[in-house]
């Protein structure tokens, strides 16, 4: 995470990516968008990682999710 002391670590955005027994981790300091999640960010956030959505983002419990695969290299 940050070695920021936790009175100064204000992200309050987290995407994790599982893939195989790795983590992949990104964090941003951005309010989701009128109460609900701005769905370009995280797909950008999710290429910025390498790899790319493959279905429709889904909420639940204030949470998104989406199943991504991993960008093939050119």
């Amino acid at each position: 995470m940050s070695n920021q002391p936790q009175e100064d670590f204000d992200v309050n955005t987290e995407l994790l990516i599982l893939d195989g027994a790795d983590v992949h981790v990104s964090t941003w300091d951005a309010e989701p968008r009128d109460g609900g999640f701005d769905e370009h960010v995280l797909n950008d956030r999710v290429d910025a990682l390498g790899f790319m959505v493959i279905n429709d983002w889904a909420f639940l419990d204030g949470k998104a999710y989406a199943v991504v695969e991993r960008r093939t290299a050119l």
